[in-house]
C-alpha cells in the first residue's frame, strides 16, 4: 500500500486539492508543503540521531562484549522510530542476552547503565541540538497524541502518531475554525510576550512577571522591555476597564505592581549594558561643553498610568543629558504654559495613553501652544500596535511637535533635541564665560 502511494504521489494530491476545492488553491498548496516540509524535517533529523544513537550502541557492546552486537545496534537505532516504547525495547533485548552471556551481574549492569547513559545523552543533547522544535508539536501534545493513535490502531497508529499529529497541526494553522488545535498542540508559546506578561499582573503572580522582565532584557533589547512588556499591560489594563472585564481595583492592582516593576527593570537594563559595553555613541563636540540639561516637563493627563509611562521614558532618558520633571497635580493648560516658563523646560511632554480619546491631550496642546509658541510640544501615544491610533494628524494638527507610538521613539526625538539653546553651567551659575568661549 505505502510503496503504491509513493508512486502515485502525484495524482493522489491532485485529488485531494480537488476535494478541497480550487478556491482553497494557495491555503491547500501552502498546508500540503508545510506539512511535507516539517515531516520530512522530523525524520530527517531521527534518523540521523538514531543513526548516533545505533553506532554508541555498537561501540558500547563491543567493549562490554555482548554477543551479536551488530544485530543489537540495528534493531537499538530502527526501533527509535517507535516513540517512547521503541528506546525500552531497543535496550531490553541486548540486557536480557548480556544476562544470559556474561558471567556474574557486573556485566549485565554495565550494559544497563550504558543504556541509561546513552538514552540520557541521546535525548538531553542530541535530540535538543539536532531534533528539537523539528516537527513544531509539543512535548505534551505529542505525548497524548502517541497515547491516542495507539488506543485507536495499535502499532501502526504507535508508528504514524508524530507525521499524523504534524499534520493536525498544520491542518490548525491553515484552516478557518480549527486554530485551536494549533495553539493546543504547536510548540510555539500560546501567549504573545505581553499578553503572557499582563496575564501574570493579573493573577497577582509578581515573581514570575520579573522573571519575564529579566528573561527580554537578557535575549532581546535591553531597552525595549518598556515598549515590548511592561507599557502594554498599562494599555490593555484601562482598555478591559473601560469594557467592563476589570474592576477599577483590578486595574489598580495592576498599576501597583507595574509601579514596582520599574525600578527593578532599570536596574535590570542597567546591568545588562555595562555587560555588553557598547562603543559610545560619536557626540559633536560643542554638545561635550558643560550646559544645562535638556529640561522636560512631563504631564500625565489621565491619571497614574500615564505617569508611570512618563516615569518609564524618565529611566530611558537617564544616560542622556535630559532630566524629566513629572508634575503630578490636576493642571488646566495655562497653569501647565506657568509651570513650564518657572521651571524652564524646552519641551513638554504629554503622555496619554490608548485606548482613551485623545481630545482632552488635543486641548491641551492647542491651549499650550498659543501660550508659549516657543516650546517644543511631544506627545506620547503610546502602545502596542493593536490599540496605536490611526494617525496622529489630529494633534500634530493641534500644535503638537511630535506624536510617537514607543517610549523608544520620544527618546529618538528628545535626543535629536539636545542642540536647542541653553544656558551653559557657568552662565545658570552666574559667573560670565571669556569672551572666546561664548556661544551665540
Amino acid at each position: 500500500m505505502a510503496i503504491f502511494m509513493l508512486l502515485e504521489r502525484r495524482d493522489l494530491r491532485d485529488r485531494l486539492i480537488g476535494l478541497i476545492g480550487h478556491g482553497q488553491l494557495a491555503t491547500t498548496t501552502k498546508a500540503f508543503d508545510e506539512a511535507g516540509s516539517r515531516v520530512s524535517r522530523q525524520l530527517l533529523m531521527q534518523s540521523l540521531v538514531n543513526l548516533l544513537y545505533g553506532i554508541a550502541v555498537f561501540v558500547g557492546l563491543y567493549f562490554l562484549h555482548v554477543p551479536y552486537l551488530l544485530v543489537w545496534a540495528v534493531l537499538g537505532a530502527a526501533l527509535r522510530f517507535i516513540p517512547y516504547l521503541g528506546p525500552v525495547l531497543g535496550a531490553g533485548a541486548p540486557i536480557l542476552v548480556s544476562l544470559a552471556a556474561l558471567d556474574g551481574w557486573t556485566g549485565p549492569l554495565l550494559v544497563v547503565a550504558s543504556f541509561v547513559v546513552l538514552e540520557l545523552f541521546t535525548n538531553l543533547v542530541l535530540e535538543t541540538v539536532l531534533y528539537a522544535g523539528a516537527a513544531g508539536v509539543s512535548q505534551v501534545a505529542l505525548l497524548v497524541s502517541v497515547a491516542f493513535w495507539t488506543w485507536l490502531w495499535g502499532p501502526l497508529g504507535l508508528l504514524m502518531a508524530t507525521p499524523l499529529t504534524v499534520c493536525l497541526v498544520v491542518l490548525g494553522k491553515h484552516v478557518p475554525g480549527l486554530e485551536f488545535v494549533g495553539t493546543l498542540m504547536a510548540d510555539t508559546p500560546a501567549l504573545a510576550p505581553d499578553y503572557g506578561y499582563y496575564q501574570r499582573l493579573l493573577a497577582r503572580d509578581q515573581s514570575e512577571a520579573a522573571d519575564l522582565i529579566d528573561r527580554h532584557i537578557k535575549t532581546e533589547l535591553p531597552d525595549s522591555v518598556f515598549d515590548v512588556l511592561m507599557l502594554p499591560a498599562l494599555n490593555y489594563a484601562e482598555r478591559d476597564r473601560l469594557e467592563g472585564r476589570l474592576s477599577s481595583e483590578e486595574e489598580s492592582a495592576v498599576v501597583d505592581a507595574t509601579r514596582e516593576l520599574i525600578g527593578d527593570a532599570a536596574e535590570s537594563i542597567h546591568r545588562q549594558s555595562a555587560t555588553l559595553s557598547p562603543a559610545p555613541p560619536e557626540t559633536d563636540p560643542s554638545l561635550l561643553e558643560p550646559r544645562q540639561p535638556l529640561r522636560v516637563l512631563g504631564y500625565a493627563v489621565n491619571g497614574i498610568a500615564d505617569e508611570l509611562a512618563l516615569m518609564m521614558l524618565a529611566r530611558l532618558l537617564e544616560p542622556l543629558p535630559i532630566t524629566v520633571e513629572i508634575t503630578r497635580a490636576r493642571m488646566q493648560a495655562l497653569e501647565i504654559a506657568s509651570l513650564a516658563r518657572r521651571q524652564q523646560a524646552s519641551v513638554v511632554c504629554f503622555a496619554d495613553l490608548p485606548p482613551s480619546p485623545s481630545s482632552k491631550t488635543r486641548y491641551l496642546v492647542r491651549r499650550l501652544r498659543a501660550a508659549l509658541p516657543e516650546v517644543q510640544i511631544a506627545v506620547g501615544r503610546w502602545s502596542p500596535e493593536a490599540l496605536a491610533d490611526e494617525s496622529p494628524r489630529a494633534l500634530l494638527d493641534a500644535g503638537a511637535n511630535h506624536v510617537a507610538a514607543t517610549l523608544l521613539e520620544t527618546r529618538t526625538h528628545l535626543s535629536g533635541l539636545l542642540e536647542l539653546p541653553r544656558a551653559s553651567v557657568q552662565e545658570a551659575a552666574g559667573v560670565n564665560p571669556p569672551p572666546e568661549d561664548r556661544r551665540p
